[in-house]
């Protein structure tokens, strides 16, 4: 415990403390809200100190991997670099960082345990990767990002997105344990090296937080990197770790009680949350009436206006398929393969829709009939026309990624 620490050591353990400091209280912690105003006035300028002329306005938003991102983590390099010589340089005569050292652990396994049971909660509820919406379904292959191309390939198994989930909860929750620590760091780096690499190889814009969550875990490990050595390489037998906690003993108790009530408080919330957001959205959200892709079989339309007059086109004239994959949105491909998105909302009370383009100010009516044969009529006036809609809903089981099944035995190869 009182064992000197060499300058190198003392060094990099300040500059590690730092940075990790800084970064998991940018990405997650209490203080996030908080501190997030100052990095972004911060960052910027930094960025023009150093020779980035172009502003900087793009923040965190769904990419991890923005401009401001990379620049956040070099700022977080350089004033780590900085902090640590200086400490070092007033703090000479102290022999090691041992209790400072205990709190670090602390500090990156609660992040690490947080970040790994949110992704993994987000899995086994299949909200992160929900099946494949059928707006894909309409999608050439050759059309797919390589992130959606992940995302399909995901979605399409609630399997194998399930058990994802449950190896990153496990590792997440193995760390809430100093008993369970080196167990859950290497079950968290197993899972979490192989997110990093697809998020590379598929361009997901979570590299940074990925490659920050393995390096973490990596730290974590290296804790124990001796004694994991002798264990499964040198086939020696090892001492059991010193299990040192960072409050007197006579509070341990006390603090065990709340710990554990507050990690099953934040486990409560947690799936909670996930069940409400996958009735909003998720699996078990209710699909809008209108949902899924429909073939335009027939349009009619007449001028009410001035009928001698050959009136001018219309866009639903043009329109090829209807396509809803979401409550209030649907898109429209022409006979062009042209897309249009339109804002789109349904009355079941008066059997009325409502649509307007997305840049458009006033939404547009028509009375619909569902009819038989899985066919939707829509008509009434349009402008200052009568137009009649005839679509007949595509049945989706008919596709193959769709109505194949789990099969046990394969005479020959299903791959088409």
């Amino acid at each position: 415990m009182n064992k000197e620490w060499s300058y190198f050591q003392k060094l990099l353990f300040l500059f590690l403390f730092v940075y990790f400091f800084l970064y998991t209280n940018s990405t997650q912690f209490f203080f996030t809200f908080i501190t997030e105003p100052i990095w972004q006035y911060l960052v910027p300028k930094f960025a023009q100190l150093i020779g980035y002329e172009s502003p900087i306005t793009i923040f965190t938003n769904g990419s991890g991997d923005t401009t401001y991102n990379y620049f956040q983590v070099l700022l977080f390099l350089a004033i780590s670099i900085l902090l640590a010589f200086a400490i070092k340089l007033v703090d000479r005569k102290r022999i090691n960082y041992s209790q400072l050292k205990r709190w670090l652990i602390i500090l990156v396994r609660y992040y690490l345990a947080f970040q790994m049971i949110g992704y993994g909660i987000a899995k086994l509820f299949y909200l992160q990767f929900p099946f494949p919406n059928v707006l894909r379904f309409d999608q050439e292959l050759g059309d797919f990002s390589p992130m959606g191309l992940l995302w399909t390939f995901m979605g399409y198994s609630k399997g194998y997105t399930m058990f994802t989930g449950a190896l990153e909860f496990i590792g997440g929750m193995l760390l809430f344990s100093r008993k369970t620590l080196t167990l859950g760091a290497l079950t968290t780096f197993g899972v979490m090296i192989n997110v990093m690499m697809l998020n590379y190889c598929y361009d997901v814009p979570v590299k940074l937080l990925s490659t920050h969550m393995v390096i973490i875990a990596l730290y974590l490990i290296s804790i124990d990197l001796k004694r994991i050595i002798q264990f499964f390489i040198s086939n020696e037998s090892v001492t059991p770790r010193p299990n040192i906690d960072v409050v007197p003993d006579k509070f341990i108790k006390a603090k065990n009680i709340v710990k554990w009530i507050a990690l099953i408080a934040y486990l409560g919330f947690s799936f909670y949350r996930a069940d409400q957001r996958s009735k909003e959205f998720g699996p078990k959200s209710t699909k809008p009436l209108f949902y899924g892709k429909y073939v335009v079989e027939d349009v009619e339309r007449k001028a009410i206006i001035v009928p001698e007059l050959t009136p001018e086109p219309s866009e639903l004239e043009e329109w090829k398929t209807f396509i809803q994959g979401w409550k209030g949105y649907a898109t429209i491909k022409t006979k062009t393969s042209k897309e249009i998105n339109y804002n789109f909302e349904s009355d079941t009370t008066k059997n009325i829709v409502k649509f307007k383009q997305n840049n458009a100010s006033n939404y547009h009516e028509l009375k619909y009939d569902i009819l038989a044969n899985d066919r939707v009529e829509l008509y009434g006036i349009y402008k200052s026309d009568s137009i009649r809609i005839l679509m007949r809903k595509e049945d989706l089981s008919k596709r193959t990624l769709v109505g194949r099944k789990f099969n046990w035995i394969n005479e020959y190869p299903f791959n088409r």
